[in-house]
């Protein structure tokens, strides 16, 4: 046999495996994704707390998404193309409400109308206009029995494990809650400072005087009046910690603690959570725990 015959019996050989390896590797690939989303309906949430108690209540049983990318300013938000056809291919779509999504009320018209929308913020005690409702834990407890309930309706065949995951992570709540109670229950100062108002719910529900930099929008700018008078109040009560929310800035936290020589410290308002959290485990029930050590510490509780 000629060499240039050889030569060319080996190039259509080593192309024969090639197309037969991307072929193998193809069905794999797609028979892996057929495996993920086989039987198990896709529910698309807004929000970390809405995301860990839907997850909490659903188990293997759906796939659970939040649409929010990790470490990103939730308020700040708003979704791409791509992220839009992620919702639009879900079944159920559930958003915090009470202002918190923009973006929510003019994409509503472009979803399907066979899938469900559920706004939580319809289901849960609100006040003041302030959408961070999921900081006080008795609203987190009410999230998790709407789910339930929602889950159910979902996927009938499985609604006996929903009750008892749900049971299960109300329990959990219910004894954070009680941790909350007692660890702030006799405190020298009981003010909390934060440069966002985002912690409203978790100071009404703990008898907390709360006082805030800026309003419910996280890229508000204070005025020099309004930074001095907090500086005055900071003064005023001794307070010894500003908080800042994380994934947000701290620049005003740290301008009011060069004027009184304070202590800055992040606080979690589980409105999303970051990368390195989500790889170290973090969950609500975790993160709301180290707030609690933070706020015991600032306060000088006993």
């Amino acid at each position: 046999m000629c060499e240039t015959c050889q030569k060319r019996q080996k190039i259509v050989l080593f192309f024969s495996i090639l197309i037969a390896i991307i072929v193998l590797l193809t069905f794999l690939t797609a028979e892996k994704k057929s495996v993920v989303s086989s039987g198990k309906p896709t529910v698309v949430v807004s929000t970390f707390s809405l995301y860990e108690a839907a997850c909490a209540v659903a188990g293997n049983t759906l796939h659970i998404r939040s649409i929010v990318p990790l470490g990103s300013d939730a308020h700040m938000f708003s979704p791409n193309p791509t992220q839009v056809a992620d919702i639009s291919k879900a079944v159920l779509f559930i958003y915090n409400g009470a202002g918190f999504e923009t973006w929510v009320e003019p994409l509503k018209n472009t979803l399907p109308k066979t899938m469900s929308v559920m706004d939580m913020s319809m289901h849960v005690t609100v006040f003041h206009n302030d959408p961070h409702y999921w900081l006080d834990i008795d609203n987190m407890i009410k999230i998790t029995q709407t789910l339930d309930g929602q889950f159910s309706k979902l996927s009938p065949a499985n609604t006996e494990l929903f009750h008892k995951n749900a049971a299960t992570y109300i329990v959990k709540l219910q004894k954070l809650k009680a941790d909350y109670t007692t660890g702030l229950s006799e405190c020298k100062n009981r003010t909390l400072v934060t440069n966002h108002d985002a912690f409203g719910y978790l100071a009404h529900a703990n008898k907390l005087e709360n006082i805030s930099v800026i309003g419910l929008s996280s890229d508000e700018q204070p005025s020099a009046r309004t930074i001095s008078h907090i500086v005055k109040l900071v003064k005023e009560h001794k307070i010894k910690t500003i908080f800042f929310e994380e994934l947000i800035s701290d620049n005003i936290a740290q301008t009011i603690a060069k004027e009184t020589g304070v202590k800055v410290q992040p606080l979690q308002p589980l409105e999303n959570i970051s990368e390195d959290e989500l790889k170290s485990h973090q969950t609500y029930l975790t993160v709301m725990g180290d707030n609690l050590k933070k706020l015991r510490e600032a306060m000088e509780c006993r």
